[in-house]
């Protein structure tokens, strides 16, 4: 049975406190019962990471121009494919043209929309949560996860447990995994079913890392906040706690039409 979704969103990109050029981008679309949301974080040179998650994001909006359901005979696994693709293409071109002196790219978090179906396509530690109240006024039941996993050293499944607990080691925190670092990229793609009420939450790394997880889970959760609100308490939480990186943050709520 398909449900019809109403999407209410919002979402900002900011330069943050102490960085002179805001490396991150954001793209925002819907159409009819579809949606398509992107972060990117950018890596590289005084301003080849810039250009590399504009390009990633660039990219994908292109093909959302020319997006139609009847285009992949209304399957959803062909959608997310010519997501893959798309980001795939965009890897080649910041391969090819930035890293040239340096190691540039950037990281990716796509949310798409389809009806009541949704996948996340990611790359790198830019994450996305599913959060959310389902049920009636008799049972209530609170949803709250990261759906992405940070694809950063410590996290890779050939690390021993003692490794992964070396808090010290030099690489501790580095990515693993972007757009345009390597000649050939493999996103991790995540799909499932939407129920209605759920709220996405895409952001940056600027983010996370100065707001707790207790504080995002009660922007998104909070049933009279919508979107634009929400956004701002999040953005004005991490300056007050010092963040110091480029900031971006999209909320994404579902609800039954």
């Amino acid at each position: 049975m398909v449900i019809d979704m109403k999407l209410e969103f919002c979402g900002k990109s900011d330069i943050g406190q102490k960085r002179e050029i805001n490396q991150d981008m954001l793209g925002m679309y819907q159409k009819e019962d579809a949606g398509l949301f992107v972060a990117a974080d950018g890596m590289g040179g005084h301003t080849d990471g810039e250009k590399a998650s504009r390009l990633v994001v660039a990219q994908l909006a292109d093909w959302w121009k020319d997006f139609s359901p009847d285009m992949y005979e209304y399957e959803f696994r062909k959608m997310i494919a010519a997501i893959e693709q798309t980001i795939e293409y965009a890897n080649e071109k910041i391969y090819k043209n930035y890293n040239r002196n340096g190691i540039c790219g950037t990281t990716v978090v796509v949310l798409f929309i389809y009806q009541n179906r949704y996948a996340v396509v990611y790359a790198g530690d830019s994450r996305c949560y599913l959060g959310g109240s389902h049920g009636n006024f008799l049972w209530r039941k609170e949803k709250w996860e990261q759906l992405t996993t940070d694809e950063v050293w410590e996290n890779q499944s050939c690390l021993s447990r003692a490794e992964r607990k070396m808090k010290n080691h030099p690489n501790m925190g580095k990515l693993v995994n972007a757009v345009g670092i390597r000649k050939e990229i493999r996103c991790r793609v995540i799909t499932d079913i939407i129920l209605p009420d759920a709220v996405f939450l895409l952001c940056t790394d600027g983010l996370y890392k100065f707001c707790s997880d207790r504080l995002l889970r009660a922007c998104v959760q909070t049933d009279w906040m919508s979107p634009e609100p929400a956004v701002d308490k999040l953005i004005e939480k991490v300056y007050k706690n010092g963040a110091d990186d480029n900031i971006t943050v999209i909320i994404v709520k579902c609800q039954k039409e």
